[in-house]
């Protein structure tokens, strides 16, 4: 791979961009929702891996 672990930080910072800026725009609902959504995803792995 050409890049290395410059691609895993130049993605990184590129989606906490968007983060940051999606923060700044959608309202804290939004927020709430997307967490509640990811909690249920990660449980959901969780209960299919182990």
């Amino acid at each position: 791979m050409r890049g290395g672990r410059r691609i895993v930080w130049g993605i990184t910072a590129i989606a906490l961009g968007i983060v940051i800026v999606l923060a700044l725009v959608l309202p804290s609902q939004v927020w709430w929702f997307a967490l509640a959504a990811l909690l249920i995803a990660a449980g959901l792995w969780l209960l299919r891996c182990c």
